[in-house]
């Protein structure tokens, strides 16, 4: 296969940071690659990504030492806008790219700079968004889709330039299981008849392994392994369920007294387009539980949440927390006792320094100083992020606001946590140690509502599963029986990972159970 980009860097640093955030690089890309980009927390993928695409040096102020090639042409040499006619770039986050009212002019807006005509782009966009199945959204204002479909969109808008390499930063993370595996089987279609290159940073790569021919691990800054599929499923999956899988040997106890923190009375709620976001919502959470919640994208986790927590106000029903009825009156006394995750960090952290984003509600509570730092510290320590109390929040990666934005909950000790999908942006082990967190919180008397798209992780740690399906509650079980209810949730697109067959096409374990 032709080589288009041949990426060398001797060393990358941002102003002062004395430690490169990447080194030692050198790789090949191949036309027609399919290669994912994976590692821990802050080891230096998306710097990777922004490197490829340009944005690094012509955007962000860094030092750059080395030789991008693209296409024949040296980034240092090319004005940013030009990188755009050899790649499309979707960023982690969903909202740094949505810049329309509405899904269609989102979409459009490349091929509007392009000059192209109307007759042409506006077959292009309904393609397109038929491709990334939101055909008929064309004209839903933005502001009212779910994190998945607001990924889908932006997706949108860079399939839709029909540029030969495509770098995708984590472009399944808010999709529900069903999403991604849509997502992933179409993006396999492009780069198999179109001979698409694609660069695709992940933190959970085996959903994708079908489909890739390369797995690049970063640690530290550097490539540590270039992998195949296959030598990545066994060096790092397996590993990885075994070692937090079969080391627990959790129970609950069932004789707990049921006492309620949180009660939902046939409550609706619908969006100003009067688009439903809940209907006839009907739960109970008791002291004690750890509650997962699980639906298809658009299937109104989120707005539940939101609506527990007082954001959202139902249009019909009602809501008690800790036997109150949520009204503005008593709002704050009773959201004092609540912390709430959301699902973008970037939503909830707003301080200059990790270590005073963690004391902020210790201050407003009158906390001492020796008290105040003692619980920060902890904190940190717990999430991992000790190391990083000085600096900017910004300055972190993804996963690493994940971590803080927890790290700030936890500092106020809840009675009960809602986490909307806290695992978002994080790699695997990071993923599995704040869900054996939380599990510890739930045993040590907190409240846990989780939100999330990982049935698996759902199993693993709550003792009950409520599946909204069409803004409906569809199911409320325990999860020890949820193998008994696998048929319906299957009905309702939720299901778990079946197997990966890797694309080298190899002999007798070429196809794994995950």
């Amino acid at each position: 296969m032709k080589v288009i980009a041949k990426i060398i860097i001797e060393k990358l640093k941002f102003p002062n940071n004395e430690k490169p955030v990447l080194k030692n690089i050198n790789f090949e890309i191949k036309q027609g690659d399919f290669i994912v980009i994976t590692g821990g927390v802050a080891s230096g993928k998306s710097a990777l990504l922004h490197v490829i695409t340009g944005a690094i040096p012509h955007y962000h102020n860094a030092e750059l030492t080395g030789t991008v090639i693209i296409m024949g042409q040296d980034i240092k040499d090319m004005p940013l806008n030009r990188m755009s006619d050899y790649m499309g770039y979707m960023m982690q986050e969903p909202d740094n790219q949505i810049i329309s009212l509405n899904v269609y002019e989102n979409v459009a807006f490349g091929l509007e700079n392009q000059e192209l005509p109307y007759e042409q782009i506006n077959q292009v966009v309904k393609n397109t968004l038929e491709f990334v199945g939101l055909r008929g959204y064309e004209e839903r204002q933005t502001s009212s889709l779910s994190g998945g479909q607001a990924q889908r969109v932006v997706l949108a808008g860079v399939l839709a330039l029909k540029v030969p390499i495509l770098i995708l930063d984590q472009p399944t993370a808010e999709l529900d299981p069903q999403g991604r595996q849509e997502i992933y089987k179409r993006l396999g279609e492009l780069n198999n008849t179109q001979n698409l290159t694609i660069i695709m940073v992940m933190d959970r790569v085996e959903e994708v392994l079908n489909y890739a021919n390369r797995v690049l691990m970063l640690k530290d800054g550097e490539i540590s392994k270039d992998y195949s599929p296959r030598e990545y499923y066994w060096a790092q999956i397996k590993y990885q369920k075994e070692l937090f899988r079969d080391s627990r040997h959790y129970t609950l106890d069932s004789n707990k007294p049921r006492e309620s923190i949180a009660k939902i009375s046939n409550v609706s709620f619908l969006y100003n387009n009067q688009l439903p976001g809940c209907e006839d919502i009907n739960l109970e959470v008791y002291k004690g539980d750890f509650l997962s919640v699980v639906g298809l994208n658009g299937s109104g986790k989120s707005t539940l949440a939101k609506l527990l927590i007082g954001l959202l106000k139902p249009a019909m029903g009602e809501i008690r927390l800790f036997d109150q009825i949520i009204a503005k009156r008593n709002l704050s006394k009773i959201l004092a006792r609540v912390g709430f995750l959301f699902q973008n960090p970037d939503h909830q952290i707003f301080a200059s320094t990790v270590e005073e984003e963690v004391g902020f509600s210790l201050k407003l509570r009158g906390e001492r100083n020796d008290n105040l730092n003692q619980k920060v510290d902890q904190c940190l320590q717990f999430v991992g992020l000790a190391d990083y109390k000085e600096m900017h929040p910004q300055r972190l990666s993804r996963g690493q606001r994940q971590l803080l934005a927890l790290a700030s909950i936890l500092a106020g000790d809840p009675e009960f946590i809602i986490t909307d999908e806290p695992t978002s942006g994080l790699d695997e082990n990071q993923g599995y140690m704040i869900m054996e967190k939380l599990y510890d919180l739930s045993n040590n008397g907190k409240t846990i509502l989780l939100i999330t798209h990982d049935l698996a992780m759902a199993k693993d740690y709550s003792n009950r599963l409520v599946a909204l399906y069409k803004h409906r509650i569809r199911l409320d079980i325990e999860t020890k029986d949820i193998e008994r209810h696998r048929e319906e949730l299957k009905a309702i697109g939720l299901d778990f990972p079946n197997t990966v067959t890797f694309k080298e096409g190899y002999d007798d374990t070429g196809t794994s159970e995950v």
